[in-house]
């Protein structure tokens, strides 16, 4: 059977080029993230790989300064107010129709991860940088934003341009970018490659 490429003429290299330069950025400016690119990255978040293709996440975006303000209030993880902020909710009233155990099914959580990855690479394609937040009150959050009983909040992109102050700071508990071939077992765990990566 023949199958058909779609891929719309992505240089393979140039995908991993841009992957490898992204960085989580904690300081924003104030400068406006526009509508259109919104768009895209909430577009990239659909495409995002998806268990059974349940669709159980629902995106809230939030651009008021005030809510923002709020949000960051009682997030330990955000340093900085973002142009915008996507909170990524669990929509109670899908994972029951999809017959899902909330708290049993993994791949829910997966899920959050694989759609932050794929809008945190499409911002840093548009020139904008981002940083995910999960260390926040779920339930004061839920208050701020006026998040209905059903929507469960999971994370925060927050997203913007990064600031001109200077350089991201490490925190003492960041680490150095590991070497793949650090990374990487062959056949058996604890098995090095045949070759290693250049």
């Amino acid at each position: 059977m023949t199958t058909t490429d779609t891929r719309p003429g992505v240089e393979p290299a140039s995908l991993l080029a841009l992957m490898s330069t992204r960085r989580v950025v904690r300081d924003f400016s104030p400068e406006p993230v526009g509508d259109s690119q919104l768009w895209m990255i909430l577009e990239a978040g659909r495409w995002a790989t998806c268990a059974s293709n349940n669709r159980v996440h629902r995106l809230l975006v939030v651009r008021d300064p005030a809510r923002i303000k709020l949000v960051a209030d009682m997030s330990p993880g955000i340093f900085s107010h973002p142009a915008a902020m996507v909170v990524i909710c669990t929509d109670l009233h899908a994972v029951a129709a999809a017959q899902l155990q909330l708290e049993a099914d993994r791949t829910i959580f997966i899920d959050v991860g694989t759609l932050m990855m794929n809008m945190m690479v499409e911002a840093h394609a548009l020139g904008l940088g981002t940083c995910p937040a999960t260390s926040f009150s779920r339930a004061g959050v839920g208050v701020v934003l006026g998040l209905p009983s059903h929507a469960r909040p999971e994370a925060i992109l927050q997203i913007g341009h990064a600031s001109a102050s200077g350089p991201r700071v490490l925190s003492q508990r960041s680490q150095p970018s590991r070497l793949l071939a650090e990374l990487v077992y062959w056949e058996r765990y604890g098995q090095a490659p045949p070759l290693s990566p250049s």
